[in-house]
């Protein structure tokens, strides 16, 4: 039963991370990309923080790991709002990009 609901938790987060990627590259509007850009960056952060609690207390160094991964959210969001440049967003961009999808594979891998 409980393993159920576990597969049913890590699907909808596959299918979230999946479309909300997507639509991060694809939106052709410049605040629904922003918004978008936000959602996942939150997003990885989230998926981090719940890769990381799920480890042992005595796994430091994957924990660490889990959440240097977490923390390219914070980098890719400290980048885009003080860049002005589409060169420089697009590297915040691809920073989230790299946590959501680092921090999904961190957490199936698990």
């Amino acid at each position: 039963m409980a393993l159920g609901i576990y597969m049913i938790l890590f699907v909808g987060m596959s299918v979230i991370t999946v479309v909300g990627l997507s639509l991060l590259y694809l939106m052709k509007s410049h605040g629904a990309r922003q918004v978008i850009f936000y959602i996942m960056a939150v997003w990885g952060m989230f998926i981090a923080a719940i890769s990381a609690t799920g480890l042992p207390t005595n796994y430091t160094l994957e924990r660490l790991i889990t959440w240097a991964i977490g923390f390219l959210s914070v980098a890719g969001i400290v980048v885009y709002i003080r860049s002005a440049e589409d060169k420089a967003r697009m590297a915040a961009r691809i920073l989230v990009t790299i946590s959501v999808a680092g921090g999904m594979v961190k957490l199936f891998l698990l």
